[in-house]
């Protein structure tokens, strides 16, 4: 066989064997892909999906992450996300869980209508935030304040402390300007002075320092909270209207399971 010839079939060889062992290398290394990376919903680069503003396709992006980097409740379809709202603020990277996500757009129901109560009037009990399934109760006054009242009409009164009125959802919570700030602390609420200035429009008189280190960890608020609304039927709103002569409403969240909140 002629030199040349030997060459040729060396060289060919060489060619075969070197594509084989790159085949063989990337099957390889799509194996490990698969073992060591999963899709995975994040936040798109530059955006920011803000409290209960629905979820668009310009929002989101999929990602092959490390397994170990996954969140147990993670969303790994684009398409299941499309549409929903976030119940708290998800900033760019930041994995979708499925549990901060709601179908609900909190409108009022069948026989209901959405009231909004000044928080003057309210007393949280705990931290509230929109879609929080709650307690109102009614705080009375003093024995001497309602020594001069009738008993009320709409509800019973069965003691001289407080009463239960009913169960229902915060379907908003609102600065003074009507601008949604979804969530609020006990510990943020102004005092009378501060409540007076949110109301005549005021933001001259700063937060204490402890009020600005507080962290919500459901959702920040990003202004004084001034109103809290409900999606009540005629009847609960009656039995609101009357319980806020007797003495201060009072509100607090109470946890329910996912087939309770469905």
């Amino acid at each position: 066989m002629k030199k040349q010839t030997m060459l040729v079939i060396c060289l060919i060889s060489f060619l075969l064997a070197g594509s084989s062992f790159y085949a063989a290398t990337q099957y390889i290394d799509a194996l490990a892909t698969e073992k060591l990376f999963a899709p995975v919903v994040k936040v798109a680069a530059g955006k920011e999906i803000s409290p209960f503003e629905p979820i668009t396709e310009d929002d989101v992006v999929l990602v092959q992450e490390e397994i170990d980097e996954i969140l147990p409740e993670a969303a790994r379809d684009i398409t299941a996300v499309i549409g929903k709202r976030s119940t708290q603020t998800i900033y760019q990277g930041e994995q979708l869980l499925t549990t901060k996500l709601t179908d609900s757009q909190l409108l009022p129901e069948k026989g209901e209508a959405r009231y909004e109560f000044p928080l003057l009037s309210i007393q949280p009990l705990t931290e509230l935030r929109k879609g929080d399934h709650v307690k109102i109760w009614v705080k009375y006054k003093s024995l001497a304040e309602l020594q001069d009242y009738p008993e009320p009409v709409q509800f019973k009164k069965t003691n001289d402390t407080a009463e239960f009125l009913f169960e229902s959802q915060l379907a908003s919570v609102r600065d003074s300007n009507g601008t949604e700030i979804y969530t609020l602390k006990p510990s943020l609420l102004p005092s009378p002075d501060q409540m007076d200035a949110v109301f005549n429009g005021s933001r001259e008189k700063p937060q204490s320092n402890s009020e600005k280190k507080y962290h919500d960890y459901r959702v920040q608020p990003t202004a004084l909270p001034a109103f809290l609304g409900f999606n009540l039927t005629d009847r609960e709103y009656v039995i609101l209207n009357e319980a806020m002569s007797y003495g201060m409403l009072q509100v607090g969240h109470i946890m329910v399971s996912k087939e309770q909140a469905s």
